[in-house]
């Protein structure tokens, strides 16, 4: 049998375009939520923020924006954030959204980010509050394309002319990748293909109007914008929305506010469960009630199976039942969820090649993927290989980027650039194929060997990451791993290298050859979760880890076994 799953519902759209799924939704009563730290929520009525949306358009359309211009979005969590991202859809344009992250990862560094995908999109506009008036000049720098910024908070009640009309073809999202293997790019989605996804996406999961949603996810990624706030528009369920900073400083207050909505549906990506499970304490849980939590969707990053057993085990008796995670797959390229589990099934899994694998599901309607070798022939049932996809979401192509597109776009197929397997109708990933590790003639997933190190280490370790790098000698990779720790000693430094390295070894059956042990935050995530793997190697290859706060350098060792 070969690895080929195919779904071949047809997707029967109820609304054409964003547009038309926000005025529906302003008419029909739907609401929406923001929420600040332990505040009361902000109650938002679809028809306030359609309101607000028509301002935001009116202003963009003056200056001059045209049908298919692309506007950045510079702004958090938050009513503004919602007015300028329908705003520039009522008003014919391409939505750009791009995170407020000022003080994250150091500002030259994000400057030159900004830099980049302005250029990229050929940016006229720039949708901000007034938090971001200090740093524009560092951030648009110079042979920006930009030439008009918006300051949302300011805006009032204007014109109510005439607004462009809108197809369903046309631009709605250029969503920048997260840039785990490379430079950004930008994905072009149309109003189509993310209200085909929205579509699958609930029809999977059983939405209806009865459904809460929660989500912290950052709305300018796939997962926040499409698997929150979309579907919801679309289905037209009321939705509270968090910033993430208020989820990462205080994990508790996503559970809260899951228990105070009596929400049934949130999607995160796995590593955010295990922060719950690591930074939130028992007496947080006193009273807190999940019985109400039916879908807990778990995606854009490898699912642990230990992270799913052990916060089933610890939030039981708060209601919460283990059938209620739902380990998805899907990606920017494909607006996002590409297959889901039946919702109410206990999710399942399988030992592969010394690991234990999630399943995740089936494809959804009018989605096709299939396992293939390096000739794109299918693979049969049970064999690892390169996953293809075919999608009524599917991008455009990555925008202005011929070469880039046809790298992963071919006569409708997807290259993901993910490995994987279908066993009994099921999909199950194993990792990623540009970051593969390539060690004496075997592959080696990264996430493989980094839960290994993690459940060796026994807390000791934050987070983990590997990857290969050349070795001069013998024509093979080096196997690098870094971890994450608070300051260590070199005797507590060799009782880790020892720990992991003979884990490995009973894995996998090979250890790493080389151990970095750095500071907390050194290995950066994606707003999904995603490792920077290629971030990270490119530091340890220039020998710019960072430091122990005590001022000495990373700690390096060599496999001990």
């Amino acid at each position: 049998m070969l690895s080929i799953l195919s779904n071949p519902n047809e997707v029967q759209l109820r609304v054409a375009t964003l547009n038309e799924a926000l005025e529906q939704s302003a008419r029909n009563g739907a609401l929406f939520w923001t929420a600040n730290k332990d505040a009361d929520a902000l109650e938002l009525r679809a028809a306030t923020l359609l309101e607000r949306a028509h301002c935001v358009a009116q202003r963009l359309v003056s200056l001059g924006l045209r049908r298919g211009d692309r506007a950045v979005i510079m702004l958090p969590t938050s009513v503004d954030w919602l007015a300028a991202f329908f705003g520039v859809l009522l008003a014919g344009g391409a939505a750009v959204p791009l995170g407020p992250n000022l003080s994250f990862g150091g500002m030259d560094r994000y400057a030159e980010t900004v830099q980049v995908i302005l250029r990229s999109a050929d940016a006229r506009f720039l949708l901000v509050n007034g938090a971001i008036d200090a740093h524009l000049p560092k951030l648009c720098g110079k042979g920006s394309p930009l030439e008009h910024v918006v300051r949302v908070d300011e805006l009032t009640a204007g014109d109510s002319g005439r607004l462009p009309s809108v197809s369903p073809e046309d631009v709605a999202v250029i969503q920048y990748t997260s840039g785990t293997t490379g430079a950004p790019k930008g994905v072009v989605l149309s109003h189509r293909a993310l209200l085909a996804n929205a579509h699958m996406i609930g029809e999977r999961a059983r939405m209806t109007p009865n459904d809460v949603g929660v989500s912290w996810l950052p709305l300018f990624h796939d997962m926040g914008l499409v698997g929150a706030l979309l579907t919801a528009l679309y289905w037209q369920y009321p939705l509270l929305l968090m910033p993430v900073e208020s989820f990462l400083l205080q994990p508790r207050r996503w559970l809260q506010w899951l228990a105070k909505r009596r929400a049934t549906l949130s999607v995160a990506p796995n590593f955010a469960y295990q922060f719950v499970l690591d930074r939130v304490s028992d007496r947080h849980l006193v009273g807190l009630d999940l019985s109400a939590w039916r879908c807990a969707f778990n995606g854009a990053e490898a699912v642990r199976v230990e992270t799913l057993r052990a916060f089933a085990q610890r939030f039981d008796a708060r209601g919460f039942a283990p059938r209620a995670f739902q380990p998805v797959y899907g990606m920017a390229e494909n607006s996002l969820a590409a297959t889901f589990p039946d919702p109410g099934q206990p999710w399942r899994s399988v030992r592969a090649g010394g690991r234990e694998c999630v399943s995740v599901g089936t494809p959804l309607s009018g989605v096709t993927v299939a396992i293939v070798d390096g000739q794109e022939q299918a693979l049969p049932a049970g064999v690892s290989g390169a996953i293809r996809l075919r999608s009524p979401s599917l991008m455009d192509g990555y925008f202005r980027n011929e070469q880039a597109t046809a790298e992963v776009l071919n006569e409708g197929w997807l290259r993901t650039g993910d490995i994987g397997f279908v066993q009994d109708g099921e999909l199950f990933i194993t990792g990623r194929s540009k970051e593969i590790i390539v060690k004496r003639g075997r592959n080696y997933g990264p996430d493989e060997l980094e839960e290994v190190a993690l459940r060796a280490s026994k807390g000791r370790v934050l987070r983990a990451a590997a990857f290969g790098t050349p070795d001069g000698q013998d024509g093979t990779e080096r196997i690098v791993l870094v971890l994450e720790t608070h300051p260590v000693n070199e005797h507590e430094k060799d009782l880790l290298a020892r720990d992991v390295g003979g884990a490995l070894v009973a894995a996998i059956g090979i250890a790493h050859d080389v151990l970095v042990v750095v500071p907390p935050k050194t290995i950066e995530r994606t707003t999904s979760g995603k490792i920077r793997r290629v971030t990270l190697k490119t530091h340890f290859l220039q020998g710019t880890l960072p430091r122990h706060a005590s001022g000495s350098p990373p700690t390096v060792a060599p496999s001990s076994t």
